[in-house]
């Protein structure tokens, strides 16, 4: 569409369609730099009302963490202000206000903390000193100085009578007191003594209280400090070195009782200050408290501001007609809505002239657009990640809901496990609301996007353990077992079943009127037997032989659903007829015979024989060998292999049905002929069609202009030709490499059965059991461990790392093996300019 707006009725309009959120807008000046748009001062003017609301939001988050126990935290409404209808112009203004205003109070709180902070620790220096100078003190009254140390400390008082016994020419020391941060001490103790070369004398001690910064709020430790020296140029030196160590100098009186006075005029000055700074930081609260209740409007406002106008740049400017013009896409079923919405705007601008919108014929390729819910869309991001659907193409993400978790289930099929998962899944769904607002930490966010894919991924595990017949590794025996072990058979058993012999397991059949098979999935009696693995691994590996040849031939009939939309025939009739034709001859009927081999019944002795059914040669014909048997039945890969090596001759393989080594001479020559028919078909006809237009101009005399001849599409053989050989080979390569890549279903399924086995055997069966035999104190001990490592090993390794590992190769299933046989995925996605969007986060992402 495009769109021809009036420049008076530009904002409102943009606003209306933020609000409806139904056209993606093209951009109109590519080639213009960003900051040579039209409304580039405008938008920069919405980032700097944005930076002010962020400055805002730290304040109340700095205001919160530094709040005195008691007092209740400032609260963002989150609510939207209804009676908020201010406008961009007056809202910058109170912006401007509020935001000096803050800094002017943050000057203030700084220059009063650091006030308080330095009348603390002058507090400290006063009574640290006053300790130094009592302890020297006392140690000149308690006797006569006996020792070097002892006359130092006599001349710390600078008592005339000892300084006439120790010498007439010493003088008074002078000293130096502060504080520095206790990290910090121990290199500035040792600077100052190499400094002075040793001529000083230092006492400190530590100050309990720590004390907070006024500049990063943190509390830090300090020490306090005392310098005895001698002589003006010490003097200089040891005060320049404490002003690089940032440590604080505090006057400090000679006489005690001057340290006194001045202490008691500190306490008077922290209790005003303390006063002080009460008042200021209610005063702080209150402001706070005012502008976060408009905070959460704002910052809505501020943004849709800032939408408004960058989607405005997208527009191209008529100067002449003082208009606006935009082109972009929107639905079909969506052309009333936006009529609607742009006469609301009119209305809102009182603009004389209506915003008009046509709809435009362009060979350009339209964006894709699929409407999705909480459900889909997690399966939708799925598809979307490989690539975006071409528009028109069909859209994997229906059959995806329910491939992708079978898939999954195939490779994690247990019904404990299951059930442990959809515990989890069930928990993220009641916690949906809660979580879809305050969303949990990044690592589990990705688990809660995909609650309602791990639903259907743990429902399906259910189903697929009762067909493996395992919970949590054990067998249930559900329905009962259809095979009995037997020490000795009985003329009766071996009259009525087939396959009784010592020491066997036998079966009842429904021709003996007894029962049939084990009705729902597998047997209960194969777990544990000696032939366990040889059974499920047979029934497993011709399992995901059968899906994956499933899944990639619905891949090609939805290849053919395209090719049909996109009416081209010879996509049809020269790739989708031979690949399917490929496909099926080989790996359709590697399936057929699978099927074929399970529904025959095969006899295990003579016995069986005569009571069953008889096989002679003329049932397979003469070319085919009889094989009534089970050890003589033909193996199913030997037939594949021979179906391409040796169809042609009977003494290689033995057949599993009448007439198969003619069917399967026909298959092998159906498969060979559609190779070149995919190779050679499609450039040759494009190549003739190509030549025929060019002699159909050439006899009509057509001249082009240069826009046709841009728009016409260029056409290389070579280049053709090559594409095509390339598809051909991938295509035939890849129906085998993705046939035995489905292989993985059996592989991981195996090892996820045999590790819960493992954990199952040995940490609760051998050790748990064991233990109890051991007595009831050590038996309730060990059983608790032991149950506790296999419940730890359960969840750590089957339900994190092998559900994350089945959940990756199904994905890689989809993407290389579905996928590729009919999927694009060179399209864009539809991205309106839609407030929703912009503020879930949505625009983000994109």
């Amino acid at each position: 569409v495009q769109l021809f707006i009036q420049i008076d009725a530009a904002h409102d309009t943009v606003d209306e369609l933020g609000q409806l959120g139904l056209i993606h807008f093209k951009d109109q000046n590519k080639h213009v730099n960003a900051f040579q748009r039209n409304f580039v001062d405008d938008v920069k003017a919405a980032d700097e009302m944005d930076r002010k609301i962020r400055f805002f939001q730290e304040h109340i988050q700095k205001a919160n963490n530094d709040l005195p126990d008691g007092m209740s935290k400032i609260e963002i409404d989150e609510t939207d202000d209804p009676i908020l209808r201010i406008k961009m112009e007056e809202l910058e203004g109170k912006f401007e206000d509020l935001e000096k205003e803050l800094q002017q109070m943050n000057a203030n709180q700084e220059m009063l903390n650091r006030n308080y902070n330095e009348f603390i620790e002058l507090k400290h220096v006063l009574k640290k000193d006053q300790d130094f100078f009592l302890e020297a003190g006392d140690w000149t009254q308690d006797g006569v100085v006996t020792q070097p140390g002892d006359e130092t400390r006599e001349l710390l008082l600078g008592r005339e009578d000892t300084k006439e016994s120790i010498s007439s020419s010493v003088v008074k020391l002078g000293f130096i007191t502060g504080v520095v941060v206790r990290e910090k001490f121990h290199i500035f103790e040792r600077i100052l003594f190499r400094a002075t070369r040793g001529n000083l004398f230092m006492r400190h001690a530590e100050i309990e209280e720590e004390i907070k910064d006024p500049q990063t709020g943190e509390p830090v430790q300090k020490n306090v400090f005392i310098v005895f020296f001698q002589g003006e140029r010490l003097h200089t030196k040891i005060k320049k070195i404490c002003e690089s160590f940032g440590a604080n100098l505090y006057p400090c009186p000679d006489t005690p009782q001057e340290r006194t006075d001045l202490a008691k005029k500190v306490k008077g000055r922290l209790d005003d200050l303390k006063v002080v700074l009460d008042r200021t930081l209610k005063h702080r609260i209150q402001v706070l408290s005012n502008l976060a209740k408009h905070l959460h409007s704002w910052h809505k406002k501020v943004t849709k501001e800032k939408a408004i106008f960058h989607t405005m740049n997208l527009f191209n400017y008529d100067h002449g007609r003082k208009c606006l013009i935009a082109e972009g896409w929107c639905p079909k079923a969506a052309t009333e809505e936006i009529q609607l919405a742009l006469r609301r705007a009119k209305d809102r601008s009182g603009a004389l002239v209506p915003s008009i919108m046509s709809i435009m014929d362009t060979k350009e390729q339209p964006p894709t657009y699929y409407k999705t819910n909480k459900f889909t869309s997690a399966f939708q991001g799925i598809v979307d990640a490989y690539g975006i659907a071409r528009y028109g193409e069909v859209n994997p993400t229906p059959f995806t809901i329910i491939t992708f978790p079978f898939l999954f289930a195939v490779m994690f099929g247990d019904v404990g496990h299951g059930f442990m998962m959809l515990a989890f899944a069930l928990f993220m769904l009641w916690k949906e609301k809660e979580w879809t607002k305050n969303p949990p930490s990044e690592l589990f966010q990705m688990a809660f996007d995909g609650r309602y894919i791990v639903v259907l991924m743990s429902c399906f595990a259910i189903f697929t353990g009762f067909m493996y017949n395992e919970f949590f590794s054990v067998p249930m025996d559900l329905f009962g077992s259809s095979w009995e072990i037997v020490s000795n058979c009985t003329a009766e058993q071996q009259n009525a079943n087939f396959t009784c012999s010592e020491g066997y397991y036998y079966k009842y059949w429904n021709n003996t009127g007894v029962r049939g098979p084990y009705p729902f999935g597998a047997d209960p009696v194969w777990k544990g037997n000696e032939n366990e693995l040889l059974y499920y691994n047979s029934l497993k590996m011709k399992l995901s032989i059968i899906l994956g040849v499933s899944q990639m031939v619905l891949g090609l009939i939805l290849k053919l659903l395209n090719g049909i939309h996109f009416r081209k025939k010879l996509d049809i009739f020269f790739e989708f007829i031979p690949q399917i034709t490929f496909m099926m001859a080989l790996f359709g009927y590697t399936c057929f015979i699978i099927f074929y081999k399970w529904y025959t019944p095969f006899y295990y002795n003579d016995r069986q024989r005569e009571l069953g059914i008889v096989l002679s040669n003329a049932t397979y014909g003469a070319d085919c060998p009889m094989h009534p048997s089970t050890t003589e039945a033909p193996q199913l890969l030997n037939i594949l292999i021979y179906l391409v090596l040796g169809f042609w001759d009977d003494t290689k393989s033995k057949c599993l049905y009448p007439n198969q080594l003619y069917i399967q001479g026909v298959l092998v020559f159906l498969a060979i002929v559609s190779v070149p028919l995919m190779l050679l078909v499609k450039p040759l006809a494009l190549r003739s069609a190509h030549n025929k237009k060019l002699q159909n101009k050439g006899q009509y005399h057509q001249v082009e202009d240069e826009e046709s001849e841009e728009e016409e599409e260029e056409f290389d053989f070579s280049d053709m030709f090559v594409h095509q050989v390339i598809e051909t080979i991938e295509f035939v390569l890849g129906c085998v490499s993705h046939t035995a890549s489905y292989l993985r279903l059996w592989a991981l399924s195996l090892a996820h059965s045999e590790l819960a086995t493992v954990f199952w055997g040995m940490l609760l069966v051998q050790v748990g059991v064991e233990g109890v035999g051991k007595g009831v104190v050590v038996g309730a001990f060990t059983t608790f461990f032991c149950w506790a490592a296999w419940l730890g090993c359960t969840i750590a390794v089957l339900l994190v790392m092998e559900s994350l590992s089945a959940f990756l190769h199904a994905l890689r299933l989809h993407w290389v093996e579905f996928q590729s046989k009919f999927y694009y995925g060179d399209g864009h996605k539809f991205t309106p300019f839609s407030y929703a969007r912009i503020f879930s986060g949505a625009a983000d992402e994109d």
